[in-house]
């Protein structure tokens, strides 16, 4: 499986970002839409292929409504493939 979400007992592991955003009830497009990013980029990140400028990461995280922490940890970087 590609990207930063793993398969643990068959279940994946799905990325902070994702989770919050889907609970926040948005999808990709309506996080690019509120933030700027473009919505492939969003996707990129949520998969663990990009990582997000700082300035990103705070725009993301006011429109989730949560810490740049919740989402974003910091011992984690781009998926080398």
């Amino acid at each position: 499986m590609k990207g930063n979400n793993n398969v643990l007992g068959g279940l994946e592991m799905i990325s902070p970002l994702k989770e919050k955003r889907f609970f926040s009830e948005l999808s990709i497009y309506d996080l690019s839409q509120k933030t700027g990013i473009d919505p492939a980029k969003i996707s990129l990140i949520e998969r663990g292929y990009k990582t997000p400028r700082k300035d990103e990461k705070k725009k993301i995280a006011k429109v989730l409504g949560c810490k740049v922490t919740d989402i974003f940890p910091e011992n984690e970087g781009p998926k080398n493939e």
